[in-house]
């Protein structure tokens, strides 16, 4: 669950031995003029890293570190770069040696942690964000992604803390509205979700998920005109996003628009045929549509694909129920009642 982060970021690559040996064997005055040499060849680092040039930064980090194997920055740095690059297990590496270095660089411990995000547990991750923040990383971007760490292992309620204070620190940092938007549509608070997701479309008019999110705000709270516009612009900011055509046929269905869902349900098939979501949407929007038969094939289709999706149960049961199976009809809404759907507890009287 990792999501880009564009930072100052950047580093290099391998050592020559024959400089570490000749700094060895150089003397005090030599030595001095190798971390002057180490602090020249750093310099041009930032500057490609300036430039984009991460393969060229992390030439000039490494040089830099042969040079002065003693200087941190040139460590951090050049395991940025490697994340740039996509060398994670370098990047790792150097953000250790960095630490081994010097302990108090606060910046290392918050990059090695992201760099381990979606791999290492929430309590190994939360001591690295913990000791960036105490040795001083106190940016927007720390407590984002503790924020993020939070969220995923659904501690809503501390990943809003710490989205805020992000947001404190960078008022237009939508990415940290939008999952602070997720926090509080977790526990149940869709009008704040709905605050927060606007307030990430306004910071950041192009980013489809949160308009697809604020889609599904407005569809709880009953605003299903508004959801469907919402959805419309998460579509045409990406044509892909199947699961946006998906809630945006769910608005058009709860308005009685059955033509326009099936229309949007029938173009995720196209694009996902086994989304089970769609498949159980389709049924039922056939089924509103009178035609039973396209209905129960929708159904059964989602059901063999996924057997634990309750909803598609329960609408099976009220096809079966209209074609005049009762008794399936009773044994789909108890299925569905066994999996969790609290809403085929009412239709069971029927069946007693």
């Amino acid at each position: 669950m990792r999501k880009t982060i564009f930072l100052f970021i950047l580093c290099c690559p391998f050592m020559f031995s024959s400089l570490a040996r000749g700094q060895d064997a150089s003397g005090p005055a030599t030595g001095q003029q190798n971390r002057n040499k180490a602090r020249e060849f750093y310099n041009k680092g930032v500057a490609a890293v300036a430039d984009k040039n991460y393969a060229l930064a992390s030439d000039m980090f490494s040089t830099a570190l042969e040079l002065d194997p003693g200087n941190d920055l040139a460590c951090l740095q050049r395991g940025k770069t490697h994340l740039e690059l996509g060398e994670t297990d370098a990047a790792l590496k150097d953000f250790s040696d960095a630490l081994r270095i010097n302990p108090g660089l606060g910046e290392a411990y918050f990059f090695r942690a992201y760099t381990k995000f979606g791999d290492a547990g929430p309590d190994e991750l939360e001591n690295d964000f913990r000791s960036a923040e105490e040795n001083g990383f106190k940016t927007p971007f720390l407590y984002y992604y503790r924020g993020l760490n939070l969220l995923v292992n659904e501690d809503y309620k501390s990943a809003i803390m710490q989205f805020t204070t992000a947001l404190d620190l960078d008022p237009r940092y939508a990415l940290a509205y939008h999952d602070r938007g997720t926090a509080k549509r977790m526990l149940g608070d869709n009008q704040g979700a709905m605050y927060d997701y606007m307030q990430a479309v306004n910071y950041k008019s192009d980013f489809p998920i949160a308009h697809n999110n604020l889609g599904s705000v407005k569809i709880k709270l009953g605003d299903f005109q508004g959801a469907i516009e919402s959805f419309t612009v998460a579509i045409n900011l990406d044509d892909g996003f199947y699961m946006a055509y998906n809630n945006r046929g769910s608005a058009e269905f709860q308005l009685g628009d059955y033509d326009a869902a099936m229309e949007d349900f029938t173009k995720v098939i196209s694009m996902h045929d086994n989304y089970v979501p769609a498949l159980n949407n389709l049924g039922s929007t056939y089924a509103k549509l009178k035609n039973n038969s396209a209905a129960l094939e929708k159904l059964n289709q989602a059901i063999s694909l996924d057997e634990t999706f309750g909803l598609a149960y329960l609408n099976r049961g009220f096809v079966r129920e209209l074609t005049g199976d009762l008794n399936g009809a009773c044994t789909d809404w108890n299925k569905a009642a066994e999996l969790g759907v609290e809403e085929a507890m009412q239709y069971l009287k029927e069946c007693q």
